[in-house]
């Protein structure tokens, strides 16, 4: 057995092993005698039966697939260890044609584990954009629940307003759509439709049939109808009208539990001010990262990536699943096709985990650790707070998972901790209209 080997990159190791023509015979020989016991011959009780028989009841190609099998699987972990290396995860192999009593040759592709030299990562100097909470920002929040709570009322004596939830029978031909859907009833949201819907119900009192023209527009979610025209058809079947929750005391005890309106408005505001600081410090500590980032010098094998994009993709096919989508209609939502949403999914996950790398490497370097006792004391905070259900302590505390779960949040926080008390943060107020795009 001969091994050449070649370094691709800093954390990939290629070893071309060669194998020689009585080691393969004498896997396919292994191979043989192994099928043979197994196999229905006439004449012979099974593994009695002489290799030239067997090979006329057995599946040639099963043998060779087992005695490929059989040399990987006795050669590999020798020549890993002849040649001192430590798989960082399992290797990819790929082998030449295997036939009998002749030489036979395979790749190993091994990932090895990361390095990181890590550059600066205290006396940095980042900006921290702050997020004033404004009144109108409270305002807004609070017209929101009162939409939400907004009571429908049938009208018969008027004709249809902005804002006005209908009862109707719709159909929309598509330009070039030659077996168009038939019309159907449905509930119509005034100020839920393309540029121009709404406008055109306007005026149409009970009972009225309306027929027009629109062009869908060009970021419309499903893709198949962007910038197409379509041809609507709408009869009016009922009118309601959306009647607001008075603002008062019992809105503000219904929603919030509170028993004011000013109660209402100073909850709104700790939960806005909340939300704002934490985005500003998730800014300020990826700014940080990058800063540490562009310093350091970071190699990983591409594994890494395939396993965070695989399991990216397994999250969102189970969140799809439990929302009745499709991977289509959230392509179309997002404005992206397929190849363009895979290409950013493998760019994020890239970026993640040479952030993870980075962190991980800072918090060996200041021993930023959670023991034991930190663990225990922290499954003794979420009991107290509720977040473990009662009778559950024990079960949770002595999870594996679960505490490694935990001392992660711990060394995250801490991580968070260092980074904020060793670099300097320059407080940037952004403007009320960038609060509320935040």
């Amino acid at each position: 057995m001969q091994v050449t080997t070649e370094q691709t990159d800093p954390c990939t190791l290629v070893l071309d092993v060669n194998i020689d023509e009585q080691q393969v015979a004498r896997a396919f020989e292994s191979s043989y005698r192994e099928f043979g016991r197994y196999a229905n011959v006439p004449g012979f009780r099974p593994g009695k039966a002489p290799r030239a028989v067997v090979e006329r009841f057995v599946d040639t190609e099963r043998v060779r697939q087992h005695a490929l099998e059989k040399i990987i699987r006795e050669t590999y972990p020798k020549v890993i260890e002849e040649q001192g290396v430590e798989p960082y995860r399992d290797p990819q192999f790929d082998p030449t044609d295997l036939e009998d009593k002749k030489p036979f040759t395979y790749k190993a592709t091994i990932p090895l584990e990361p390095q990181v030299i890590i550059g600066e990562y205290t006396g940095l100097t980042v900006e921290k954009p702050t997020f004033p909470v404004t009144d109108l920002m409270v305002d807004k929040q609070i017209d929101k629940l009162r939409e939400d709570r907004a009571r429908l009322e049938r009208v018969s004596d008027r004709a249809v307003k902005l804002g006005d939830v209908l009862i109707a029978e719709t159909q929309v031909v598509l330009e070039g759509d030659a077996n168009p859907a038939p019309p159907r009833r449905q509930l119509v949201q005034m100020g839920s439709n393309i540029p121009g819907y709404d406008e055109a119900l306007v005026g149409m009192q009970i009972g009225d049939e309306k027929t027009f023209e629109l062009t869908y527009p060009d970021d419309y979610q499903e893709e198949e109808r962007r910038g197409k025209i379509g041809k609507f058809y709408v009869k009016l079947s009922s009118i309601s009208s959306r009647t607001l929750p008075e603002l008062d005391d019992d809105f503000a005890k219904d929603v919030a539990d509170v028993e004011s309106v000013e109660a209402l408005k100073q909850t709104i505001h700790n939960r806005l001010q909340a939300n704002a600081t934490r985005i500003s410090s998730e800014i300020a500590e990826q700014r940080i990262i990058e800063k540490i980032l562009d310093k350091s010098d970071i190699h990983f094998p591409h594994v890494l990536v395939r396993e965070e994009v695989e399991e990216r993709f397994r999250q969102l096919s189970n969140d799809l699943r439990q929302n009745n989508a499709s991977y289509p209609q959230y392509l179309a939502s997002l404005g992206v096709n397929q190849e363009e949403h895979q290409a950013r999914i493998y760019a994020e996950a890239e970026a993640q985990i040479r952030s993870l790398l980075a962190l991980r490497e800072v918090a060996r370097q200041e021993s930023l650790q959670a023991d034991d006792e930190a663990i225990d004391s922290e499954f003794a905070r979420l009991a107290e707070t509720g977040a473990i259900p009662a009778g559950s302590f024990e079960e949770f505390a002595s999870d594996p998972r679960r505490r490694y779960q935990v001392a992660n949040a711990l060394i995250q926080q801490k991580l968070h901790d260092f980074l904020f008390s060793n670099n300097t943060l320059v407080e940037v107020v952004q403007q009320a209209e960038a609060s509320d795009s935040e």
